[in-house]
């Protein structure tokens, strides 16, 4: 019997267009936070933007949102710029929470990349 990975969050991450690009989908929660956490927290500084794609991401609640804001306050401390892929529904949450404007937001990869051209 095949086992059941709807939710299961998958986390991939690469250079392109001078970025780090770092895309999640699945479920982000309790269980897999740690695996987003390390993905963005191992870009060095001057390495140029990190672009957390997060359009795949199906779950998403307060465990997202505390990873998310210690995400931005690192970048900001490392001086590393930020920006960040949430279409919905990650970005009713933040909006919901009174967050969003604490992110440079794009609703698309390709508009965050273009930022860097």
């Amino acid at each position: 019997m095949p086992t059941d990975v709807r939710g299961v969050l998958t986390v991939e991450r690469w250079r392109l267009a001078g970025a780090t690009v770092v895309a999640a989908r699945g479920d982000l929660d309790l269980g897999s936070v740690r695996r987003l956490r390390w993905s963005v927290d191992s870009v060095a500084p001057g390495s140029g933007p990190l672009v957390l794609d997060l359009s795949g991401v199906a779950c998403f609640g307060s465990v997202g949102v505390a990873a998310l804001l210690e995400t931005a306050r690192r970048a900001r401390a490392f001086r590393i710029d930020f920006r960040l892929v949430c279409p919905d529904p990650v970005a009713s949450v933040l909006d919901e929470v009174g967050v969003l404007d604490e992110f440079t937001v794009f609703d698309s990869r390709a508009a965050a990349l273009a930022q860097s051209e």
